[in-house]
């Protein structure tokens, strides 16, 4: 006895420290899922609602209560989820059943009448079993299917997979309050694992194809047969086409030229117009009404010269531009002859620029 003491001792201690452990674990899911849900009401009030789901599903794991799927159900509601929505107030409903008050009970029925119609239902079908039906990315079972599924009307992306066929997805237009059904054919495309037969010229018909294609559709875009053509001759006669070589230089030089000529013009003007108010001056010596009128003949004559620099500048450039249009891929040879004239002439009326292509 004096030997079974120490031993029964022992394992009360350690029973009483995994109790404790236990409690404390207890303690902390509690408080972790209060948290969540504290933090699941906040982000609803601000209008995260996806957020505000991922609180509540965590703190319905942490600790699990008929309650909560209520709080689910109007965030799936805000969401426009109604499928979701129908969901989680059935579950809050069986869960929750004589604990929940029956004016509770009969509001949420009152709901759900109004969620069927805005919710359909599909039935997917596949003539192989063990296909994994996906709605909107969302897996909701393997076919066959024991019930039709409760999606949300509007506009469903369905796709079936297989690990032994290739995928199909189809898209279904349904409206509330519908039921329909879609069937899928997995046999035609089987992938076999071996290399694939040379194609046929003619199109397929028993492959899959996109849904809503109709066989003679799909024969239209079908690769049909290649009949080798002749080679044409390389001095056959070919299409050109024309290109222009701008050249940025002369442009540059233009935009250059008369950006002085504006200046030079400008100065030339406030110097006329200073020296006019000087004749009138009789202070103002002759001298000084000298030296500004030459100033005011350098100025014109210097606007004068960057004025026709300039025209001359932009006729090159102009005819460089669209006169010296060459054809892509011809010879030199083979060029029809154009004449290119160019002519400048200066006189005292202004300048005068002539061009023959």
């Amino acid at each position: 006895m004096e030997k079974f003491k120490p031993i029964a001792a022992g394992g009360l201690v350690a029973l009483i420290a995994c109790l404790q452990c236990g409690v404390a674990l207890a303690d902390d899911a509690d408080h972790e899922a209060r948290q969540r849900y504290e933090n699941a009401v906040k982000l609803y009030e601000d209008g995260a609602y996806d957020a505000a789901l991922v609180e509540l599903n965590r703190a319905a794991e942490l600790r699990p209560s008929y309650k909560i799927y209520y709080n689910i159900g109007q965030v799936r509601f805000a969401m426009h989820d109604y499928a979701g929505a129908m969901d989680a107030y059935r579950q809050y409903l069986d869960k929750g059943a004589d604990k929940i008050p029956s004016a509770r009970r009969e509001q949420l029925q009152k709901e759900l009448t109004a969620l069927t119609q805005r919710v359909a239902k599909v039935a997917v079908e596949t003539d192989v079993a063990g296909a994994d039906v996906f709605i909107d990315d969302a897996l909701i079972g393997r076919t066959p299917l024991a019930a039709p599924a409760v999606v949300n009307s509007g506009i469903r992306r369905i796709t079936v997979r297989h690990p032994d066929y290739l995928p199909q997805t189809r898209r279904l237009d349904i409206a509330g309050g519908v039921q329909d059904k879609v069937s899928f054919a997995l046999t035609g495309g089987a992938a076999t694992g071996s290399e694939p037969a040379p194609r046929s010229p003619k199109p397929n018909t028993d492959a899959p194809r996109s849904p809503g294609v109709s066989p003679a559709a799909a024969a239209a875009v079908a690769p049909a047969s290649v009949t080798p053509t002749a080679r044409p001759a390389e001095n056959d006669t070919r299409e050109h086409t024309a290109t222009h070589h701008v050249p940025w230089l002369g442009w540059a030089a233009t935009g250059a030229f008369v950006a002085g000529a504006a200046v030079t013009g400008v100065l030339a003007l406030s110097a006329n117009s200073s020296l006019a108010n000087d004749r009138k001056d009789l202070s103002v010596s002759s001298n000084e009404v000298d030296s500004k009128a030459t100033k005011v003949r350098t100025l014109a004559m210097v606007s004068d010269g960057l004025a026709v620099a300039a025209v001359i500048a932009g006729g090159v450039s102009l005819w460089l531009t669209f006169g010296s249009s060459s054809r892509d891929g011809e010879q030199p040879g083979a060029q029809k002859a154009a004449t290119k004239r160019l002519r400048i002439g200066l006189g005292l009326g202004g300048v005068s620029v002539k061009a023959a292509f």
